[in-house]
């Protein structure tokens, strides 16, 4: 089987040639979903973190501490939502996900790239995940959830980001040369690589690899 100058197979590398032929108005309203997204992650993530800093203060420590455990909260939610719900369910999301992989590789790849449905989608995941957070951190006094909200922030910025790049062509880091070829290969065989671009649940649950 040939393969492109990324390790791919010729079929794993079509979404990457393909983003050439996709419309410029489907690009530009992809930004803009990217860019509502974005602005709606760090004020859900950002700003209760401030507040709660605020209102009760810790030693910077305790934020890094949060920090990281956000960090690796996000990396688990990412990947069972994405393996449970979006491959293992018939919900709505579900389908729009399955529309995601239908349409890359082609010229409507714009139409269906981004990770967030929508921003009160974002909003909704916050809300979810946060309510949590925050109770249990009052209820045990470890005032880590600053730092764990702030990385929520950060890491679904980051996500839907790289993910937008990997699956338009955009620049992206060599650093980030294995994570294109990651995820490009989850769309050739979409039972396995269900983090984007931190595969660290793939890892812990057997799945960087394809199954079968």
């Amino acid at each position: 089987m040939r393969h492109d100058t990324f390790g791919l197979s010729r079929l794993e590398a079509s979404s990457v040639h393909a983003a050439r032929s996709i419309s410029a108005t489907a690009v530009v309203r992809s930004i803009r979903l990217k860019k509502l997204n974005a602005i709606t992650a760090a004020f859900c993530g950002v700003v209760p973190a401030a507040i709660l800093g605020f209102a009760f203060p810790a030693k910077t420590g305790r934020y890094l501490i949060g920090f990281l455990v956000g960090i690796l909260w996000s990396n688990a939610f990412e990947y069972f939502y994405h393996r449970c719900l979006l491959h293992g369910t018939t919900t709505t999301l579900a389908q729009h996900h399955m529309e995601h992989h239908a349409a890359s590789g082609t010229a409507d790849e714009a139409d269906h790239v981004n990770f967030g449905e929508s921003p009160r989608w974002v909003a909704l995941l916050f809300v979810v995940n946060g309510a949590v957070v925050v109770a249990a951190d009052l209820l045990l006094g470890l005032r880590i959830a600053p730092g764990i909200l702030a990385a929520f922030s950060v890491y679904f910025i980051a996500l839907e980001e790289i993910h937008w790049r990997i699956h338009l062509d955009r620049w992206l880091p060599p650093s980030l040369r294995a994570t294109k070829i990651h995820h490009l290969r989850h769309h050739g065989r979409p039972n396995a690589r269900f983090n984007v671009f931190l595969p660290l649940f793939d890892w812990v649950c057997g799945t960087k690899a394809s199954i079968g």
